[in-house]
Formats: C-alpha cells, sequence, structure tokens
C-alpha cells in the first residue's frame, strides 16, 4: 500500500511537471511577436526599449518584441529609403517626427503616424574650436549640421539668430551623421558642428567647447515611434501594449532609485565607459533639459513648435496643418498615459 502511494505520489508530481512545463510553453506561445524598426546604431535614444527589454515590461504585457535594425555601423548615415521599402518587414519603428513632415521625403505617400513620444528635446552640442570664442566668431566660418529639414540643422539656425546672427552670415555645410560632422571640424575643414551623444565626447577630447545646446531654442518633439495608420487600426491591442511597456520604462528611468539599472543599460546601448555614460545621463536626468518624455506622452504643443519651426524656413507651407496629421493620440490614451 505504501509503494502504491509512493508511485501515486511520483506519477502526480511527474504529472505536475509536465503540466508546469506545458503552461511555459503556453504563455511563451501566448506572446504576440511585435517587429520593431530603428534606423541607427549605439544610440541612447533605444535607452527606453533597452530598459522594457531588460525589466521584462514587454513580456509582462504579452509582447515578443523582436528588433529589426536598418543601420549604419557608427551613426553613418542610414539609408531610410531601404526601411521604407521594406515596411512589410516591420510593424513599428522609431523615426524623427520631422521626416514624417518633409513635404518630398521618404515616407511621402505613406500612411504613418507617431503614436508616442520617445525623445522631446534632444540633447545636441553646437561645438566649436578653441578660436571660437563666441557665436559672433561663426561669421563667415562654416557650420556643419544634418540635412536642411532636420530639427538640428533648424534649432541650429534659430540658435545663431538668438545670438545676433543672420541667415545667410554663416556657411553651412550638411554632413548626415555626427561622426563626419566630428571629422570635419577636427580637420579645421569646419569651425563649429552641431554634435550628439556620444560623439560629441570625441569633440571635447580634441579641445572643443560648447557654443550653446540646440536645446535652448525651446520645446519640441524630436524622436517618436511610429506606425502605419491602417495597421495599428487592426492591431490595437499590440500598439497599446508596446505604449504602456515603454511608458513603464520611461518612468524607470525618471526614478532614481533605478539610476545604476540604468546606467548598465546605456552602456549596453552606447558601448562607452561608465563615466562617459554617466555624463550622457546627466543631460536627460536634468529636469530643465526636458530630453525624455514621462511615460511616453506626445505633447501637442511639441508638434506645433515642429511645424512652426518648419513653417518659418518655407519647409511647410502655411497655413500649417492640424498636429494630428501627423500623431495618432489615441492609443496612448488606450493605454492611459495621455
Amino acid at each position: 500500500m505504501r509503494a502504491q502511494r509512493s508511485r501515486a505520489a511520483m506519477i502526480g508530481l511527474f504529472a505536475a511537471g509536465v503540466a508546469l512545463a506545458q503552461g511555459g510553453t503556453a504563455t511563451a506561445q501566448a506572446l504576440a511577436p511585435l517587429r520593431y524598426a530603428v534606423d541607427t546604431d549605439r544610440n541612447i535614444n533605444a535607452l527606453s526599449t533597452r530598459i522594457a527589454e531588460r525589466q521584462g515590461f514587454f513580456a509582462r504585457e504579452g509582447l515578443d518584441f523582436k528588433l529589426v535594425p536598418f543601420v549604419a555601423t557608427g551613426d553613418r548615415p542610414s539609408d531610410r529609403s531601404a526601411l521604407v521599402a521594406s515596411r512589410d518587414k516591420f510593424d513599428m519603428a522609431r523615426m524623427q517626427l520631422s521626416v514624417l513632415m518633409e513635404p518630398e521625403g521618404r515616407f511621402k505617400g505613406t500612411n504613418y503616424v507617431a503614436v508616442a513620444a520617445v525623445v522631446n528635446n534632444p540633447a545636441y552640442f553646437l561645438v566649436a574650436r578653441p578660436e571660437i570664442k563666441t557665436f559672433a566668431d561663426l561669421k563667415g566660418k562654416v557650420l556643419t549640421e544634418p540635412a536642411p529639414t532636420d530639427p538640428i540643422t533648424l534649432t541650429g539656425r534659430k540658435l545663431m539668430e538668438m545670438h545676433g546672427l543672420k541667415d545667410g552670415e554663416v556657411e553651412i555645410r550638411h554632413i548626415a551623421g555626427s561622426l563626419g560632422r566630428v571629422d570635419c571640424i577636427k580637420s579645421g575643414a569646419c569651425a563649429a558642428a552641431s554634435l550628439s551623444q556620444p560623439q560629441v565626447f570625441a569633440a571635447f577630447d580634441a579641445g572643443f567647447h560648447t557654443l550653446g545646446m540646440h536645446i535652448d531654442t525651446g520645446r519640441l518633439l524630436y524622436v517618436v515611434d511610429i506606425v502605419d495608420r491602417d495597421w495599428a487600426a487592426a492591431h490595437p491591442d499590440l500598439v497599446v501594449k508596446y505604449i504602456k511597456a515603454t511608458a513603464a520604462a520611461d518612468r524607470f528611468i525618471h526614478d532614481p532609485a533605478n539610476r545604476e539599472e540604468v546606467v548598465k543599460a546605456a552602456i549596453e546601448i552606447t558601448a562607452q565607459p561608465e563615466a562617459r555614460a554617466r555624463e550622457m545621463l546627466a543631460y536627460f536626468w536634468d529636469d530643465k533639459n526636458d530630453v525624455l518624455p514621462k511615460q511616453g506622452e506626445i505633447g501637442l504643443d511639441r508638434v506645433n513648435a515642429l511645424m512652426a519651426l518648419f513653417g518659418k524656413y518655407g519647409i511647410l507651407p502655411t497655413p500649417l496643418p492640424p498636429p494630428e496629421r501627423y500623431v495618432d493620440v489615441r492609443y496612448a490614451k488606450m493605454a492611459g498615459i495621455q
């Protein structure tokens, strides 16, 4: 009798183990795949998605988050044409909001819209060679910026105007990718450059200094999560789950109690030493810079500000369209963050 009870107990334990294994498999199978495209490499803008992965926020929402890279190594220019042409290979993407606004841009004729904020004000530095002491010293010199319609270029132009320089008094040379702009300023071909982190540290190491921050020109919405409107309408649950996961990541990043974990994630993303990662994050954690949204919320005033910048420099015709042409906050409202 005792042997039968023992055998029954063993069978019960075995059955329980099988059930647990099957349950685990079922749970794994229940995760819905979400293909997410990015067009930059080693970019600190990936902080919220990396935190969501590291902390299990995607899995908690039932998502199997799959990264689809469309990148060029080292922040060299990426092929956004390839991204648009291959849009059947991804569901959502991280992109500058301005790319959706370009009247003749690569997204012309597509149906993409921003559904969540990734970066509000970009942490970009207008860096100059040692002999350039003030903005006035830039007159007649060469400043290197990204593409003509890039918000960094436009805020760079506005920054110079704020310091008394008129359009045309500084020659702007367009070089895509911060590394290329670092090369220009180091070679002496450019007197100044607008640079992102971590590439700006190469300029600092060479003895160059900051004339100003692009943040000084005012509030903007810079990088967003974009999705095809029709796909989102057909998969609202996936969009909402993604927004909930990354909103949790943003809250995690802003919580001082989590700073050591955030530093680890930044090191993984950027491949920078710890001291550099902390220096980068200091700009993110400084409330006055307002770099990151609190939880992925889209500020319509920021969208309007970006459109106004496009209008000011003749990229968008006036009257300007409503912000809803480029953003859709319905999913953020469904996720409870808007």
